[in-house]
């Protein structure tokens, strides 16, 4: 595991764990949407979803753990280069604020790990696995006690520095910005 991710696991434990008894707020849900991937080349936007972990153990602050994947960009039998997100890891903080009983904002501010291939015409498949920093906006709608839905924009990773003619047999990963809906299950 990344000493990056081992980290970030750390310090979100130790803020869950710390301070004056919080009620606790844990849930699991479902993610949704166009992820638009993007290769320092060219952008394409794809279908892709995550499954996500979190609590919301304090009243202004929380922490998530996402898993999820992408589809590949490209056409079958075409000279188009075909990318995807194979998988990625993501934890956050998540500072937020509740605007009524049903209604909260929320920022997301962590690190993901990221593996994306790439292919294009007779060139061998390459993938590439990256870390880095994550961030994202969103607002939630309590639909009642144990339900809600949500949409947000997320971002994971800076931009891949690579050209149009290196990318072919040096591929440098991918930049996600993601634009998803959720559904959350709340277990309290």
């Amino acid at each position: 595991m990344n000493k990056t991710v081992k980290t970030a696991a750390a310090l979100c434990m130790m803020l869950g764990f710390s301070g004056a008894a919080q009620a606790s707020d844990p849930y699991m849900g479902i993610g949704l949407g166009a992820f638009n991937l993007g290769t320092g080349v060219t952008k394409k936007a794809v279908f892709g979803g995550y499954l996500q972990l979190g609590d919301d153990f304090s009243e202004y602050l929380g922490a998530e753990v996402r898993i999820g994947a992408s589809g590949k960009t490209g056409e079958e039998l075409t000279l188009q280069p075909k990318t995807g997100i194979d998988y990625f890891a993501a934890a956050y903080l998540k500072p937020k604020y509740d605007f009524s009983e049903q209604w909260m904002g929320y920022a997301l501010l962590g690190v993901a790990t990221l593996r994306a291939s790439y292919s294009q015409g007779a060139f061998p498949t390459q993938k590439k696995t990256r870390t880095g920093y994550a961030y994202g906006l969103g607002m939630q709608y309590r639909l009642a006690d144990s339900y809600a839905i949500g949409a947000e924009y997320s971002h994971m990773l800076s931009k891949p520095k690579t050209n149009a003619t290196a990318i072919n047999t040096n591929f440098k990963g991918l930049e996600s910005s993601m634009l998803t809906i959720s559904a959350k299950y709340f277990f309290y």
